[in-house]
């Protein structure tokens, strides 16, 4: 029980510590590109990108431990955990749509902030369906015994996001927008 404990403990610590490097990584290459004007807007951002790791992962690990409790009842709660997971991020989306600038101003931005940033809010706020839905993947994936692919997703996200952010920003020339679809990207390799 011990070793199958701290196998699921190491493999989970993996995997957020990747997600961890790609944050870190994030975090530098804006830096480089924007300088503090992108670190600002970086951390108006991450609260917005916290509320969607609540919510995804609050379904996730919600539906995933009811799974494991009723498991051989035959529940369907992995697509209900998706489908609620899509429909909730559907106002983010909207807002990534429509509004982007003035929730960068809602957060405390100012003109050349809002400027800055809007097209990485939009992105990621788009790509909220992926984010929501990957915490539930992986959440059943550890619910399920597959702790080491849930790890291995999640490491390869990481390194996805890593790699495609220098990419993205410096030789593709997409700037403080290709650091944001470098992060839109990474659920969908962590999920496949």
């Amino acid at each position: 029980m011990l070793k199958r404990f701290s196998k699921y403990v190491f493999q989970s610590v993996a995997g957020m510590i990747g997600v961890s490097a790609y944050v870190l990584a994030d975090t530098f290459f804006i830096s480089v590109y924007a300088g503090a004007d992108g670190l600002a807007v970086l951390n108006l951002i991450l609260p917005v990108y916290g509320l969607i790791y609540a919510i995804g992962s609050m379904i996730g690990i919600g539906s995933a431990t009811r799974y494991g409790i009723s498991k051989a009842k035959g529940d369907y709660y992995f697509t209900q955990a998706i489908a609620w997971s899509v429909l909730i991020s559907i106002p983010f989306v909207l807002l990534g749509i429509f509004i982007p600038d003035k929730c960068l101003a809602l957060l405390g931005a100012d003109a050349g902030l809002v400027a800055l940033g809007k097209t990485y809010l939009r992105i990621i706020l788009i790509g909220t369906p992926f984010f929501m839905s990957n915490y539930s993947v992986t959440a059943f994936a550890r619910n399920d015994n597959a702790t080491s692919i849930a790890m291995v997703g999640s490491l390869a996200g990481s390194v996805w996001n890593i790699v495609f952010d220098y990419i993205f920003i410096f030789p593709a020339g997409l700037g403080f927008s290709g650091a944001a679809l470098a992060t839109a990207f990474c659920p969908i390799v962590t999920m496949s």
